[in-house]
């Protein structure tokens, strides 16, 4: 159950060493990095399946060249209130095998070669061991909207299957533990409170908060069509999708706190195309 206490430098000191599914025991054993989301809290939260081999060696998640991608249309549309995380917080990956079936070395300027991997989706079980700091993480940051990156990432914060190309830029509700209990009807006769043992109890049951999720593309994806900028575009889509989240976030500090939008929802998409194709460079 989260503590409304706890800092996320705290969340993340419980979990740094986490071996409860092979990924932790694969990055303790190869001396990769448990990758810890970053950034500000209150506003949009961007969560993607799991850490590269880049996020592995800096320990930073979203800054390989799909990190560059995403960090790109945050900076066009002026975004500097939001949070990247991932569903699981260890690289996932294999072994690439040569045609003999042993591994591949990577050489290297100083020091011995070492294996190379390549990266595979998480699991559906390594998701679910990485559940309760990814839930905890999200009642820390407590965001405005949640935006999933991935077929992977979406179904996981779901809970059932989806075609991202498919239902990506729909809403949905989802629901995590929250701290404390809260009060609930008995089951035969709807009542508050009951007798046990001749006792009166009232029945509690964990609370739970409800966040609003937008699923979309993964840069990976995006970048892997990025020759196809036109309209529809994969790169078109993620754009729109971000920029609905943003939209939202605009909407909820106008009406709550009186802070004007800054203008990041109506950015168009050749100013977002250009901007990135001007950064690749």
């Amino acid at each position: 159950m989260p503590d409304a206490r706890k800092t996320l430098g705290e969340l993340r000191a419980e979990w740094e060493d986490c071996t409860r599914c092979q990924l932790g025991v694969h990055r303790q054993n190869n001396g990769g990095s448990f990758v810890f989301g970053e950034g500000a809290k209150r506003g949009i939260m961007f969560i993607g399946e799991g850490p590269g081999v880049t996020e592995e060696e800096q320990g930073v998640p979203f800054v390989g060249d799909s990190g560059k991608l995403l960090r790109s249309i945050l900076k066009k549309m002026s975004v500097t209130e939001s949070y990247i995380t991932n569903i699981v917080a260890c690289r996932s990956c294999e072994p690439v095998l040569d045609e003999n079936g042993l591994p591949r070395l990577r050489k290297r300027k100083y020091g011995p070669s070492l294996p190379m991997f390549r990266d595979t989706p998480p699991t559906p079980p390594q998701c679910t061991a990485c559940q309760p700091r990814l839930q905890e993480e999200i009642y820390l940051v407590d965001p405005i909207v949640i935006v999933s990156l991935g077929g992977t990432a979406a179904e996981s914060l779901i809970g059932r299957s989806l075609t991202i190309t498919r239902d990506r830029g729909k809403e949905h509700t989802i629901e995590i533990p929250g701290a404390g209990f809260r009060a609930s009807l008995t089951e035969k006769k709807q009542q508050w409170m009951r007798k046990v043992h001749g006792e009166v109890v009232t029945p509690v049951i964990p609370s739970t908060v409800r966040y609003l999720l937008i699923p979309t593309l993964h840069p990976a994806y995006v970048l892997r069509k990025i020759a196809d900028m036109g309209h529809n575009s994969p790169f078109q889509q993620l754009v729109d999708d971000i920029r609905k989240a943003v939209k939202i976030y605009e909407m909820y500090m106008q009406e709550v706190h009186q802070q004007m939008p800054t203008g990041g929802s109506s950015v168009s998409y050749e100013s977002v195309s250009d901007a990135f194709l001007e950064e690749d460079k």
